[in-house]
């Protein structure tokens, strides 16, 4: 079965493609690893030409929004990893950056997601930012998920979809792919 929530284009190649595996198994990723990881490709795509290298300042916003709609993917993936490995691949598709990452998380996890997740592209994103914060800030503990999504959407006009795939024999774990398009070539 698959099952796809949002914007999630058929991506079988992306132009200028790179990409990164982690084996959170054999080596546990900590999340500063996450933060290089995105930073790693944040450098490496905002010195492409289309991503306007040479303006500093553009350079720059483009280095900033990258690693953090990145970082907080990358970070996700880490926070739900149920074995298996972790992918990050970037890469250009139809004028914009496109970030995937894949991994597994359980099947139970995915299914308490999916509305969440839902939410996010359906509601209005600034509404469900301020929501979002409130709730943080009347019950700490509660730990409101989707603020850096929802940063993403607000703050950096990104596009978020998600690929969840249940292959034949894997009930208690789904694959699991979370893409975001930034909208950032051609500038």
């Amino acid at each position: 079965m698959d099952e796809r929530i949002g914007d999630y284009p058929d991506l079988e190649e992306l132009d200028v493609e790179v990409a990164v595996e982690l084996f959170p198994e054999t080596f546990k990723v900590r999340w500063d690893l996450c933060g290089a990881t995105a930073d790693f490709f944040a450098h490496y795509f905002s010195q492409m030409p289309s991503c306007g290298a040479g303006d500093e300042v553009v350079e720059a916003e483009v280095e900033n929004a990258i690693s953090y709609v990145l970082n907080e993917v990358v970070e996700n993936a880490v926070k739900f990893q149920l074995g298996g490995t972790i992918t990050v691949k970037v890469g250009v598709h139809e004028k914009s950056l496109v970030f995937v990452v894949s991994n597994w998380i359980a099947t139970s996890t995915a299914d308490s997601l999916k509305p969440k997740l839902r939410e996010l592209v359906t509601g209005d994103a600034h509404e469900l930012l301020l929501q979002r914060v409130e709730e943080n800030a009347a019950n700490p503990e509660a730990g409101v998920s989707g603020l850096g999504f929802l940063t993403m959407i607000t703050d950096y006009d990104a596009e978020l979809g998600w690929r969840i795939d249940a292959p034949d024999g894997e009930a208690k774990r789904v694959h699991f792919h979370t893409m975001a398009r930034l909208p950032i070539f051609g500038i």
